[in-house]
């Protein structure tokens, strides 16, 4: 930073400069540090040849009259040197000075010295510092010295945006322009400063060098007359130049009156433009005061100089205007210059002037609205902002029916401190932002609940198809509720495959029990101060979900929907499960405890209903918190009929192709815009075919062999599809437009049916109920049941034997006795397969002393799909099936399924999902199903639509299970 204030110190561009002619003698000559002031000599007196050498004396003339003038000069604030034009004469001022052919050089940047220029200039280097003090010699005025613009680098920066770090200094004499001004050196001060930065790198040690290597010098210099560079004898530093001197340059008026009329309209036009200038720029008004009686406007170089030396132009066009001979071009240089500073003095004063009037008009708007504010408040039609807000504050507390007297004690003392406080204070914002919340909770306000069953079935059932366990449970807390005047809140989980309706029923049974509905995912969720919030010392704090659920619906008691449950997450800002433990705890909630809000909010009413897909993820103490429902998924006929009463009315609708339901009121006879909106359904109707509809067939068609997943969503996807390409044809042919080959209606009829069913989905996903049709299945293969997230699912163990083959080098043969396993199992998969490998191993003992069968053979099992990771204990028996049915060489019937865990003994333990697997089994096809016998409760809680065409076993050990798949007739 010291250095780029260096630079910019050494050639201040254009100060207003002071004018002085030689009468007056030189003014303020210890001021000149920060001005640029002009001087010019009659020329009357004075040596032409001059009586220094421009080294260590200097001039010898007239040191003694200039150094008692300076040293008078410290006792005044408006030092003035003596007017004596014989001092002037005595040194040598202004084309009288001397003409030393060498001269110590002085490169400077940004702009070149004009002649009657008194400037300062800072040099850095200290060997040219040590030459301009021998130069200027003991007192008086000073020798001289060359003063040269550079040419490279003229603004002190290199290309790359560096600071030039010695200006002074060169390397190459194309470095410098051939024209410069014979300057004389007045005073030199040294000055000393360094660079904090680098203090903070050096030795604290060595102070002296520190100040040594920021050593520069402050030179004030007299410029004299143009000199041109004739060659650059040494480089120094200091640099040594042998230069030739300008001779004296007259303009004699009248020898060419043409010529003149132009240089008197281009000085009468500088002198005018400087006049406008100053109108603009208060730099230019001091010198626009004095220049008429300072300089001779009749001398066009005098007049040319002075004007260029006003500006702040770059320092080609100066140093143009400096090597400039022909008088009308200089002026003509000088006056562009001048014009370009007017404006820039035009647009400074404009930019000024709109922040001055931008500044006035807020200062104006403040002060009237102060003003105004003020008059209302004496009239008694306003307050101020602080009590408007405490009586706002105070207006919506009276507005609750009751607000606990904890909390009424800190909104209290909350309301006195912001009493107290400023209101440009950060505290007052905090505590603001602390009571807006506060007053927010709809302290004691409920909603009205509807305690009627029957109504509250009809909404239930309007929605959802099936679904009784939840309905059942929900009318049920209506019941208690009209019993005990009031429901208290609960915490409901439902659990079952995407797709089944666990997130949509909660908003009906919000509606079924008149409370207001707020839902929020947490899946994902891995910062407890969403649950919890954040606390107030921190900047952007916010209360939890939970508080922002009361002020959005506006009472205490609305049903609140945490869904996927399942997902939270845990990171570095807490584990969210734990933070709901509390707030899903009915013997906790009551007292549940904001970290912003900082006081106990009432929980207790609220009805949480959490979704799951995956109860094994939830944290067991969270579970245990809550009441769960199972939601099994639909089978064939439940989709058939949600698809006939809910999905495709509603993606006909929404298609265009059936009119919408009106949600009540009545259209306006009047009204020109009711009665277009109902002309342009009209005859939207109009064109859709009376005849189009989607049949029951085809619905079945899509359920048994599109979707077979648990939920419905996948058949809404199709529905939907089927209901676009439908209006899709319809507004197509209505207009007479062309179809592609894909979208374009392949039959006669707008019915879509089983048969054209592939026209508008395409071909079926699954071709078959089952991976194996053939009756027995093949020797090692039984299909198993199992339970996903998804919903049931059926698949098949399939096991196959390897001979031993070979001789080893003990000369037994290679192989046997070795199981392996494939089809991405989970640990507890691959568990179940050394149990039952080993449980295989001892019944075919059993069965068959003799047998050597595992130890001749090595066992490869694989479970179908690979790319689809399992996992769970309950192919246990369906796994020692697959590998008796090989090891005794006798095939399972195609239409038995069975699952079940195994114990090393052969007992056969209950397993999960019983529901899942029946409805799975049904869709495979399965008629003989074998379950653990204590899974038979869970059997008999089946509907017995789920039951019929089924032959069930249920099995308490292996010998049940080996019995009805080897020793059945059909086997």
């Amino acid at each position: 930073m010291l250095r780029a204030l260096k630079l910019v110190n050494r050639h201040r561009p254009g100060y207003g400069p002071r004018i002085a002619s030689s009468s007056e003698g030189l003014q303020k000559l210890t001021s000149l540090s920060t001005k640029r002031h002009f001087f010019w000599g009659n020329g009357d007196s004075g040596d032409s040849k001059g009586s220094g050498n421009g080294g260590d004396n200097g001039s010898k003339t007239g040191e003694k009259s200039i150094d008692a003038k300076e040293k008078s000069s410290n006792d005044s604030s408006e030092p003035v040197v003596s007017s004596s034009s014989s001092a002037l004469s005595r040194v040598g001022f202004g084309d009288e000075a001397p003409r030393y052919p060498h001269l110590t050089a002085l490169p400077v940047i940004s702009k070149p010295l004009f002649p009657g220029i008194v400037t300062s200039i800072t040099v850095s280097d200290e060997a040219t510092i040590d030459a301009l003090e021998k130069i200027k010699g003991s007192g008086g005025p000073g020798g001289y010295i060359g003063v040269f613009l550079r040419k490279k680098f003229p603004n002190g920066v290199t290309d790359g945006g560096v600071l030039v770090d010695y200006p002074e200094l060169i390397t190459d004499p194309s470095d410098l322009y051939k024209v410069g001004t014979l300057a004389q050196v007045h005073r030199i001060t040294r000055t000393f400063g360094h660079n904090h930065n680098e203090i903070l790198h050096d030795s604290l040690d060595s102070p002296e060098s520190i100040l040594k290597d920021d050593k520069s010098a402050s030179v004030l210099l007299l410029a004299h007359r143009r000199i041109d560079l004739l060659s650059v004898d040494k480089f120094g530093p200091p640099i040594d130049v042998t230069c030739s001197h300008w001779q004296r340059m007259m303009y004699k008026m009248g020898e060419d009156s043409g010529r003149d009329d132009i240089i008197r309209a281009l000085s009468n036009e500088i002198m005018q433009t400087i006049r406008d200038i100053a109108q603009y720029n208060s730099l230019f008004r001091e010198n626009a005061t004095y220049f008429p009686t300072r300089v001779d406007s009749n001398d066009p170089y005098k007049l040319a100089d002075f004007a260029a030396g006003l500006t702040t132009g770059s320092s080609q066009d100066l140093q143009g205007v400096l090597e400039e001979k022909d008088p009308e071009t200089r002026l003509q240089m000088a006056l562009e210059l001048l014009s370009k500073e007017k404006e820039l003095s035009k647009l400074q004063q404009e930019i000024s002037r709109k922040v001055e009037e931008k500044m006035s008009e807020t200062q104006r708007k403040y002060m009237l609205t102060e003003q105004l504010k003020s008059i209302k408040k004496e009239l008694g039609m306003e307050k101020d902002d602080k009590e408007a807000l405490l009586a706002k504050y105070r207006k919506k507390i009276a507005a609750f029916p009751s607000v606990p007297d904890e909390v009424m004690e800190v909104i209290d003392s909350e309301l006195e401190k912001l009493s107290t406080l400023e209101k440009n204070s950060s505290e007052f914002n905090v505590t603001r932002s602390y009571l807006d919340w506060l007053t927010s909770v709809p302290w004691g306000t409920t909603s009205e609940e509807n305690f009627d069953i029957k109504g509250a079935r009809e909404t239930l059932d309007r929605d959802h198809y099936g679904l009784d366990e939840v309905k059942d449970t929900i009318l049920a807390y209506i019941a208690i509720g009209k019993l005990k005047g009031g429901i208290q809140g609960k915490i409901l989980c439902l659990a079952g495959p995407p797709g089944v309706g666990k997130t949509s029923i909660a908003s009906s049974v919000a509606d079924a029990l008149g409370r207001k509905f707020y839902r929020f995912s947490v899946g994902g969720l891995s910062d407890v101060s969403e649950i919890k919030g954040h606390r107030r010392t921190y900047v952007g704090s916010m209360p939890g979900k939970m508080i922002q659920c009361l002020k959005t619906t506006g009472t205490m008691n609305p049903l609140v929907l945490i869904d996927e449950i399942d997902k939270l997450g845990m990171g570095y800002r807490g584990d969210p499960a734990a933070a709901l433990l509390e707030l899903l705890d009915p013997s906790q909630n009551h007292t549940f405890m904001d970290h912003f809000m900082d006081v106990q909010v009432d929980m207790s009413k609220v009805l949480f209903m959490c979704t799951a897909n995956d109860l094994g993820n939830i944290p067991a103490p969270l579970l245990d918190r809550m009441e769960v429902i199972r939601l099994s998924g639909y089978d064939v006929p439940e989709k058939v009929k949600i698809a006939e009463n809910y999905l495709v009315p509603k993606a006909l609708r929404d298609s265009g192709l059936l009119p919408e339901k009106k949600e009540g009121g009545s259209i306006d006879p009047d009204s020109n815009e009711e009665e277009e909106v109902a002309s342009e359904t009209k005859m939207s109707q109009q064109r859709i075919p009376e005849s189009l509809s989607i049949t029951q067939s085809a619905i079945d068609k899509l359920v048994r062999w599109y979707s077979r997943e648990a939920g419905v969503r996948n058949l809404n996807k199709y529905i939907e599809k089927i209901s676009r390409k439908l209006a899709l044809q319809v507004v197509a042919e209505d207009e007479g437009a062309e179809l592609t080959k894909d979208s374009a209606r392949k039959s006669d009829t707008w019915v879509v049916s089983d048969e054209n069913l592939e026209d508008y989905v395409g071909k079926p996903i699954f071709t078959s109920d089952r991976l194996y049709d053939k009756d027995p299945l093949p020797h090692g293969i039984v299909m198993g049941l199992a339970w996903t997230s998804m919903g049931g699912s059926a698949l098949y163990i399939e096991t196959q034997a390897i001979k031993k083959k070979g001789i080893n080098s003990e000369g037994k043969p290679k192989g046997g006795g070795t199981l392996k396993v494939t089809g991405q199992l989970g640990s507890v998969m691959e568990e179940s397969t050394q149990i039952a490998y080993t449980v295989s191993r001892a019944r075919i003992a059993e069965i068959d002393p003799d047998s050597s069968y595992f130890d001749d053979y090595d066992i490869h099992m694989h479970v179908p799909e690979g790319a689809t990771p399992k996992d769970g204990p309950s192919a246990g028996v369906t796994m020692t099936t697959a590998m008796l049915s090989l090891a005794l060489d006798k095939p399972i019937r195609n239409d038995l399924a069975m699952t079940g865990e195994i114990s090393l003994t052969g007992k056969v333990l209950p397993v999960g999902g019983i529901k899942e697997k029946i409805m799975a089994a049904r869709r495979a096809g399965i008629k003989c199903i074998i379950f653990p016998g204590q899974n038979k409760r869970d059997y008999d809680e089946m509907p017995d639509y789920l039951k019929e065409g089924l032959e069930v076993f249920f099995a308490d050990d292996y010998s049940t299970v080996y019995e009805v798949a080897f020793l059945s007739n059909k086997s």
